[in-house]
């Protein structure tokens, strides 16, 4: 969001709460938290908290953005791989926190899991197409580079690649992560699933961090 942006986000909050004080330095201290969101993420979210109290402050509406983005992200079950090389770390890091990135923004839309996508019409008419080979084909080779590449980001931790043994009680872990939600639609709440994404996503943040040192 830039100052401009924040000015007129700022006229809005003081149209949705009439009784809330601003002046002129408002747009200033609100711009230092809000600066990192869009325009459109914090006008929802201000009306948002607008309907649950009489005034808004930033930091309320920054805490209903990320609230907004977390939901756009679980969505998204990332069928399709980075358009990376997976053994060129950084690089797949980086263009996965950007499709990530796009997607809790709405720059970019959530692709559902294939649960939810494919319909059982679909998987017909594929058959009929004779296009359902490929198609299973097509999934399990994206499936199989999403594995190699958590392999890869945890094998470079010692440690992580311990602590995902030791919470599987096994060491040849492939990086199948289970679905977020079963073929019914119910969310899956398999502590071994939250370990595993945590993990991963200690790896994750390390080698992004090894990143920005070294360059």
């Amino acid at each position: 969001m830039t100052p401009d942006e924040t000015v007129i986000l700022a006229r809005y909050v003081r149209a949705l709460c009439p009784q809330q004080k601003f002046d002129e330095y408002t747009p200033d201290a609100w711009h230092d938290v809000l600066r990192d969101y869009t325009l459109d993420e914090a006008r929802t979210a201000a009306a948002e908290v607008a309907q649950r109290q009489a005034f808004v402050a930033p930091g309320e509406i920054a805490t209903e953005v990320r609230k907004q983005r977390r939901a756009l992200v679980s969505v998204d079950a990332e069928t399709e791989p980075p358009a990376a090389d997976p053994n060129n770390v950084p690089l797949y890091l980086r263009t996965l926190r950007t499709h990530r990135r796009n997607v809790a923004t709405g720059q970019t839309p959530a692709i559902p899991a294939l649960t939810a996508a494919v319909t059982e019409a679909d998987v017909a008419a594929m058959r009929q197409q004779q296009d359902l080979a490929a198609f299973i084909k097509q999934t399990g080779r994206e499936a199989a580079a999403r594995c190699a590449a958590r392999v890869q980001i945890i094998g470079r931790y010692p440690d992580l690649v311990e602590q995902v043994a030791e919470q599987l009680g096994r060491t040849n872990w492939n990086g199948y992560i289970q679905p977020e939600h079963d073929a019914n639609g119910r969310t899956n709440t398999s502590p071994n699933r939250a370990a595993i994404l945590a993990i991963l996503a200690e790896a994750e943040q390390r080698t992004a961090e090894g990143t920005r040192t070294a360059a």
